[in-house]
């Protein structure tokens, strides 16, 4: 056993890997409904139906889970990362704050989930800081949807993904950006005395990621790409910009400017008023962890 392993950074190297996020929940023996947001969630065997998750023991709902007779595993759907928040830090009755019923067995089913797995538990096993709790699907129901995305820290939507990487490789005009953070400072690039981001010109037929990842190797950027953050057009110089959040450990900015506190966001004057807005938005919405994707025009367009 290697007692030396830096614990932070295996649990960012676990995070790397992309997943979708659950919700696990059951019934107390009082009849009081738990549950707690898990993406350690695995699919074992389709005979037996069997499956996996793996409550951790510093839970404030542990016992109940080992112990547990009956469990469901609820899939968030992509516009649920509220639910997702809720169940990973709210301290409050976080089942007065979502829409839910009982499945037969009498565990919590999250209204709007994109599937659920009403499970009996078939065994439970104590591994390390969590245990191993194995489930045998009694029923299930999947909706139509996309599931919500977690990796690195935060969360992505597969669809909005999507739909950035369409834009990319399908105009000829796509400028690719990215919001750099290290330790609550963005990294701001200068030009003409007005604040903008490290940003390049797509290639054609390439898209999004691949450009902006080339862009960050060349400028020697060691940073960890996110999730899109804001796709739009800008209709009077018919050009195409597509934004995507990224962290970094380093605070060296490699000669493209100087990391600004997020605080100060709003005391910059940015190049255009649509890079202003996405800005400010960023201050607000990292804040609380809660990141939208801005979809539209310049002018106007719906955060997801």
């Amino acid at each position: 056993m290697n007692n030396n392993i830096d614990r932070k950074a295996l649990r960012n190297a676990f995070g790397s890997y992309m997943t979708g996020v659950t919700v696990i929940t059951a019934i107390t023996d009082d009849g009081e409904p738990v549950g707690f947001t898990a993406n350690s969630f695995t699919s074992v065997s389709l005979d037996p139906p069997l499956l996996l998750v793996c409550p951790a023991k510093t839970l404030s709902s542990f016992e109940v889970f080992a112990n547990c007779k009956h469990f469901t595993v609820n899939i968030l759907s992509e516009d649920q990362q509220d639910i997702s928040n809720i169940f990973a830090g709210s301290k409050e009755d976080r089942f007065n704050q979502i829409k839910w019923h009982a499945d037969e067995q009498g565990s919590p089913v999250i209204e709007g989930a994109l599937t659920h797995f009403s499970c009996k538990t078939d065994r439970n096993l104590e591994a390390g800081d969590h245990h191993l709790l194995v489930g045998e699907v009694l029923d299930f129901k999947a909706n139509e949807g996309r599931g919500l995305g977690y990796a690195s820290g935060g969360y992505f939507s597969l669809g909005l993904e999507r739909e950035a990487a369409e834009v990319s490789t399908q105009e000829k005009h796509v400028r690719v950006g990215v919001i750099i953070e290290h330790q609550g400072k963005v990294l701001l690039s200068q030009n003409e005395g007005k604040a903008t981001l490290p940003m390049t010109t797509a290639a054609d037929n390439t898209n999004a990621v691949s450009t902006i990842m080339q862009f960050m190797t060349e400028k020697q950027l060691n940073a960890q790409l996110g999730a899109a953050f804001s796709v739009f057009e800008d209709s009077k110089n018919n050009i195409n910009y597509i934004f995507y959040r990224a962290t970094t450990e380093s605070a060296d900015a490699q000669g493209l400017g100087e990391f600004v506190a997020i605080d100060d966001i709003k005391q910059q004057s940015f190049v255009t008023l649509a890079i202003d807005s996405m800005m400010n938005r960023y201050a607000i919405e990292s804040k609380n962890g809660f990141y939208g994707v801005y979809v539209g025009k310049e002018d106007s367009g719906k955060v997801h």
